[in-house]
C-alpha cells in the first residue's frame, strides 16, 4: 500500500494590475501577452502538474478596453483594496487536482518564461503589480455546472464570525459566513479555499487564511459589502475548457 497522502484539488490564484506607464490609457498589449502568450505557456509546459485549464476575469465595473477612466475616478472609503492594499483589477484562477504537486519548486509552472519582447522592458514582473499563491479545496456547496459565470469573493477566518471562539471553524460554516458578504440571487456554485503556499516573489503575507469563491450567474446584479471586503469579477476569457 502507498502511503502517499491522496491528492487534494485546489487553484492557483492570481491577482495582476498593470502599472507601466505604457499601459495608463490601453491595456490591449498586456492583456494580448497575458491571453496568447502567457497562459499558453503555463498550460503547455505546467500540463503535467495538471494546469490544463484557466480562467481570467476583470473586476466589475472596470472595462479593460479603457483602464484611464479607472485611473480617473475617484477611490471612495468602501473601495476594497484586498489584499496588500490594492485594487487589482484582473484575476486569473487555474484549477488543479492535486495543489501539492503542482505547488513544487520543480512544477513545469514555474518554467514559464516571465519575460518577453512584446512587454515594455521585457520583464512580466516588473509592468505589472502581481499576488500569486496556492488554495486547497476544503468545502464545496451546490453542484457543479458547466455554465460561465462570474465570481465574488469573500475572504474570511474564523475569527471574524461573531461569538465564534473555536479556531478553525467548519468549512461549512465558514461558506454559510461568507454568503453573508452580499445579497443577491444564489450562486452557481460555492467553493471554500484553504490558502496553502505563495508562489513565485509573493510572500503570502496579509491574506485572510481562507477565500470563498461563489460562482454566480452573469449579467446579474449583486449588492456588495465592503466591510466584508467583498469583490466581484466578470469573466473575461477562458482557457482549456
Amino acid at each position: 500500500m502507498s502511503n502517499q497522502p491522496a491528492p487534494k484539488k485546489g487553484y492557483l490564484i492570481v491577482f495582476s494590475r498593470p502599472t507601466h506607464p505604457a499601459f495608463s490609457t490601453s491595456h490591449d498589449l498586456f492583456n494580448t501577452w497575458y491571453n496568447e502568450v502567457h497562459i499558453p505557456d503555463i498550460l503547455s509546459l505546467g500540463r503535467a502538474d495538471g494546469f490544463t485549464s484557466a480562467f481570467r476575469y476583470a473586476r466589475a465595473g472596470f472595462d479593460p478596453s479603457n483602464p484611464a477612466a479607472a485611473a480617473s475616478s475617484s477611490t471612495t472609503a468602501n473601495e476594497v483594496t484586498y489584499p496588500k492594499d490594492e485594487k487589482w483589477l484582473y484575476l486569473a484562477m487555474y484549477p488543479v487536482p492535486d495543489v501539492g504537486k503542482a505547488s513544487r519548486p520543480e512544477s513545469g509552472l514555474y518554467k514559464a518564461p516571465l519575460e518577453h519582447e512584446m512587454l515594455p522592458g521585457g520583464k512580466a514582473m516588473e509592468v505589472a503589480k502581481w499576488e500569486l499563491g496556492f488554495w486547497e479545496v476544503v468545502g464545496e456547496g451546490e453542484s457543479d455546472s458547466p455554465k460561465d459565470t462570474d465570481v465574488i469573493l469573500v475572504p474570511v477566518d474564523s475569527s471574524d464570525i461573531p461569538g465564534y471562539d473555536v479556531p478553525g471553524a467548519h468549512p461549512s460554516t465558514l461558506l454559510a459566513y461568507s454568503r453573508k458578504g452580499w445579497e443577491g440571487p444564489d450562486p452557481v456554485r460555492s467553493r471554500l479555499l484553504k490558502f496553502t503556499a505563495p508562489a513565485f516573489n509573493s510572500d503570502g503575507t496579509g491574506i485572510k487564511q481562507y477565500l470563498a469563491v461563489h460562482e454566480v450567474e452573469p449579467n446579474t446584479e449583486q449588492t456588495l459589502k465592503p466591510e466584508f471586503k467583498t469583490v466581484k469579477y466578470k469573466l473575461y476569457k477562458k482557457f482549456g475548457v
